[in-house]
């Protein structure tokens, strides 16, 4: 027997080093003297050796990876250990948008009732696709004040994307009282069971998806679902002592959509895909245009958020909680934040706030406030009231000065400015543009100085600024900049702009017969509306119309009509002491291309 070989390594996984190792090895003995010799048969046998010794290593190197939440590779590996952690990864969600829907009948019923599952149509890119409803709404009539007219209107109504499809199974032993849902693009936050007595009978009972042990006993109509392999959902139920087993031979009726995920994003115009309680005449107006759909929750995603959810343990106590069970259900929301009501002024005792940003979405709707609300309260400790807000954003406008090595390079100013702008815009969508963000005036000239070896220097300087959008209405605001304003020195009726820089001044406005109007401040804490004169002077046209803090930066703006202003929103700028600007709160700091001037200039050192 040929004796051990200390030289012999067994930790080396490639072809040809497990080859050497053997030939290495064959070195201690001497009854075979040719296993070095290419075309002798001892070769070919070690060839076959190694090959074989390669494939057990390979595999048992996967194997041992797909034995790990972390180092998992295949999706049903890593879901298996997800669901250790008593984790259901998120499904396909169907997108959902809200219409006002208006139906005028031929006759005039008590009420009109839109059922659930009504279907509307729409298309994306060429793809067609189907809403629904989730919820009845019944119809009362009303009367439209400037037609005097009887009219069958509801307001916000949620539709969500994916075509429904119902699905029947016989309870059977064999299957381990269990059912698998076909299709893997299944929205499972909608989903239904009812379960009927026999194939003959049609009376049936609806189960409820429970998705822990408490409140759960022998008498609960609960199931559970959870995920299997291949991207499907499997519905379980109890054992009879923590929820009830269906008895063999009862019918299994599951309804749920079929969803194409964020296929179903941005769609703006809908149609009915047939009448309501027999009325054609639908009138559909898009409040909101379709957003949220998602598809089925990645590999990546399942391996960060399982064991977050692990720690959360299906209650909300920190921030951090609030914003991973937050995520976790509606993966729409972008960016969140939570804080303590006795953060504000004047304090909320009791109460958490949530404020919600969403993706690809201007605002939050009140139906989805609602929701996000009602399922926080399950989530809760007692005595505790979460109250979801929407994010005040605070806009950043930046006028930036751009030095370029024109020696360095030979590219055209209009190229290095769209340089500058990718790796600003680029910064700010990593560094800000979200909550608890600073604008770091030192760190966002560094990318730009990044973005091109040619660049030498640059400069920013900021103004924050509040949008607003008067609707000719008398209207009182409130603005916090959360940042130290920077005050001149006192205002003088008919001083010019060249000595006088004031720090909160807006875009052009009409009030009363003056359509160039404009808010400043005068220095000392009040809000005045003035005007410029053809030679730059700034010309009063009403005093005390609001008040600014200074060192808070918080603004206020009495009771004033406003009838048109310049662009899509008036903008109300403010001059800050700071070349860092920062948020406080549910405020969210926004960079926009659109607010951006670079002014690029050659150099030749």
């Amino acid at each position: 027997m040929a004796a051990a070989n200390s030289s012999t390594r067994v930790v080396d996984l490639d072809f040809d080093t497990i080859k050497t190792n053997l030939k290495t090895f064959m070195k201690g003995q001497s009854a075979i003297r040719d296993y070095d010799f290419e075309g002798s048969n001892i070769n070919v046998l070690l060839d076959v050796l190694s090959y074989n010794t390669y494939l057990n290593n390979f595999y048992l190197n996967m194997l041992s990876n797909e034995m790990f939440l972390d180092t998992a590779l295949e999706k049903d590996s890593v879901v298996a250990h997800a669901k250790e952690l008593n984790y259901v990864p998120r499904s396909a969600h169907g997108a959902v948008a809200y219409l006002d829907i208006t139906i005028n009948p031929d006759d005039t019923p008590n009420s009109i009732t839109i059922p659930k599952w009504t279907e509307f149509q729409t298309s994306v890119d060429g793809t067609s696709l189907v809403f629904s409803t989730q919820d009845e709404h019944v119809i009362k009539p009303s009367t439209d004040a400037s037609t005097n007219t009887t009219v069958y209107t509801v307001a916000n109504v949620a539709i969500y994307e994916g075509r429904t499809i119902d699905e029947f199974a016989v309870v059977d032993a064999s299957n381990n009282y269990t059912f698998t849902i076909t299709n893997a693009n299944v929205d499972t936050r909608h989903l239904t069971l009812k379960v009927r007595e026999s194939q003959t009978s049609t009376v049936n009972s609806t189960w409820t998806k429970a998705d822990t042990l408490f409140g759960v006993n022998a008498s609960s109509n609960v199931f559970f679902l959870e995920p299997t392999t291949n991207d499907q959902f499997k519905i379980t139920f109890g054992d009879g002592v923590f929820g009830r087993k269906p008895a063999q031979g009862q019918v299994l009726e599951v309804q749920y959509r079929n969803s194409k995920a964020d296929a179903g994003n941005n769609a703006k115009k809908f149609s009915s895909a047939d009448t309501i309680q027999g009325y054609s005449s639908i009138i559909l107006t898009t409040v909101t245009n379709s957003t949220g759909g998602r598809v089925a929750e990645p590999i990546e995603d399942i391996k960060f958020n399982a064991p977050k959810a692990f720690q959360v343990q299906e209650r909300a106590v920190t921030a951090e909680d609030y914003k991973i069970i937050i995520q976790r259900e509606f993966p729409e929301v972008k960016n969140i934040l939570a804080f303590g009501g006795e953060n504000l002024t004047p304090p909320k005792f009791g109460k958490v706030i949530v404020a919600v940003d969403l993706a690809d979405a201007d605002g939050v709707p009140e139906t989805k406030k609602t929701a996000i609300s009602d399922f926080l309260k399950k989530k809760s400790p007692v005595g505790i009231e979460a109250e979801v807000v929407i994010p005040d954003f605070t806009y950043i406008e930046s006028n930036i000065d751009v030095s370029y090595d024109v020696t360095q390079t030979n590219q055209e100013p209009e190229s290095i400015k769209s340089k500058a702008q990718t790796a600003l815009t680029n910064w700010a969508n990593t560094n800000i543009n979200s909550f608890d963000s600073i604008f770091r005036n030192s760190k966002a000239t560094a990318a730009i100085d990044a973005a091109d070896n040619s660049i030498v220097s640059s400069q920013i300087v900021n103004r924050p600024f509040k949008k607003l959008q008067p609707t000719n209405v008398a209207t009182t605001w409130k603005l916090e900049y959360n940042n130290v304003l920077d005050p001149d020195d006192k205002f003088i009726d008919g001083i010019s702009n060249k000595f006088y820089k004031p720090a909160i001044e807006s875009s052009l406005f009409t009030y009363d017969t003056s359509s160039d109007a404009m808010f400043i401040d005068n220095g000392e804490g009040g809000l005045i509306i003035a005007k410029l004169t053809a030679a730059g002077n700034y010309q009063v046209l009403k005093t005390n119309v609001g008040t600014i803090d200074y060192t808070t930066g918080i603004m206020n703006i009495n009771s004033i009509t406003i009838s048109t202003y310049v662009g899509t929103a008036l903008k109300i700028y403010g001059r800050c002491k700071s070349k860092d600007i920062k948020t406080k709160n549910a405020s969210i700091l926004q960079l926009n291309a659109d607010d951006l001037t670079f002014n690029i200039t050659q150099e030749r050192l």
